[in-house]
C-alpha cells in the first residue's frame, strides 16, 4: 500500500457568494486554514476566500 501524499489539494470558497473559484495545494501538516483576499468573478470584486474541502 502506498503512503499518503504530503500535499493536499483544497478549494478556496468566496465568503459572500459561497462559490468555489480557486484551487490550491497545501501541506497536510498545516494547522490553519488558508485565507486569501482574491477576486471573485461572480461578485465582481475582491473578497475573502477561505479553504474548503473539494
Amino acid at each position: 500500500m502506498a503512503a499518503k501524499s504530503p500535499v493536499l489539494t483544497v478549494s478556496l470558497k468566496c465568503t459572500e457568494c459561497n462559490r468555489r473559484n480557486y484551487y490550491k495545494e497545501r501541506k497536510r501538516t498545516a494547522k490553519n486554514k488558508l485565507e486569501f483576499k482574491k477576486y471573485c468573478p461572480h461578485c465582481n470584486k475582491h473578497t475573502l476566500h477561505v479553504e474548503s474541502k473539494i
